[in-house]
């Protein structure tokens, strides 16, 4: 295997064990340690490190080591900021070029998610978790995913992904995944396909905005608390997280220049 494969290797195992927190911001990133643990050499888990660190999950300490970056206020306004323009634009292409099964398949990522809200609802429990969360939350990342794929601009699902591999590391679990919450998020991912089957892009612009605004605006509350509160950070769902591999590995895949020719 090459050098720059064993590199891409060592970056999704690191980055899978950052998703599933088995790696936590509280203690040093050690190397060697990495390296005997996943049985990569060190060349290729400093290449990656290196790789995490310029996406701003790893940040360095001189004289001590590399540790998890933590979220912080104006990060998290930067990346919604960045996010609100790029999936704007996203949905209005997407609408215009849609196909009737990607219309059909958007419509069903959001009945995916009031099947979880509904069975939240059945359980008479106040939080959602467990499966229904598992649900709620691939089906909320599948219906965003189809519309960047529809819009055909890969750097914007790549910075999207970023986004939220961004969140999963850093962690969102304060986030009050309650009945009322819940239902507001689907109802707004609904109005999106609404809009989107009804090929009013300005109209499933407009809604979009105003979920990443509200997305927003939970985060910064989300945030606040885990500072107060000091709430620990969940791992996210195995199923989440692989769909999150999947796509880095396909926008990998992609944005990999192809070999020159010998001749």
């Amino acid at each position: 295997m090459s050098s720059v494969s064993l590199s891409a290797v060592a970056y999704q195992r690191i980055l899978q064990c950052m998703l599933d927190h088995s790696l936590s911001g509280d203690r040093r990133i050690s190397e060697s340690e990495l390296a005997r643990k996943l049985g990569i050499s060190r060349t290729p888990i400093r290449e990656a490190i290196c790789r995490l660190e310029s996406e701003g999950l790893l940040y360095q300490v001189v004289g001590s080591g590399t540790y998890i970056a933590r979220p912080d206020r104006k990060k998290l306004l930067d990346a919604f900021d960045v996010r609100e323009a790029l999936e704007c634009q996203a949905v209005v292409k997407a609408t215009k070029r849609m196909s009737v099964r990607e219309r059909t398949e958007l419509k069903l990522q959001c009945d995916n998610m009031h099947a979880a809200i509904s069975a939240l609802r059945d359980s008479g429990e106040k939080v959602m978790t467990g499966d229904a969360l598992k649900q709620f939350l691939v089906s909320d990342l599948k219906f965003h995913l189809l519309l960047l794929r529809a819009a055909n601009n890969q750097f914007a699902m790549k910075i999207v992904t970023d986004s939220r591999i961004r969140d999963y590391v850093f962690g969102d679990s304060t986030h009050e995944r309650t009945l009322r919450h819940l239902a507001w998020v689907w109802l707004l991912h609904a109005r999106v396909s609404r809009e989107v089957q009804r090929k009013n892009a300005r109209k499933a612009q407009y809604w979009m905005r105003r979920h990443i605004r509200q997305s927003r605006n939970d985060a910064l509350v989300a945030l606040q608390k885990s500072r107060t509160a000091g709430s620990p950070r969940q791992p996210a769902p195995p199923e989440l997280t692989n769909l999150l591999q999947s796509v880095c590995e396909e926008l990998a895949v992609i944005s990999t220049p192809p070999a020159e020719s010998s001749e």
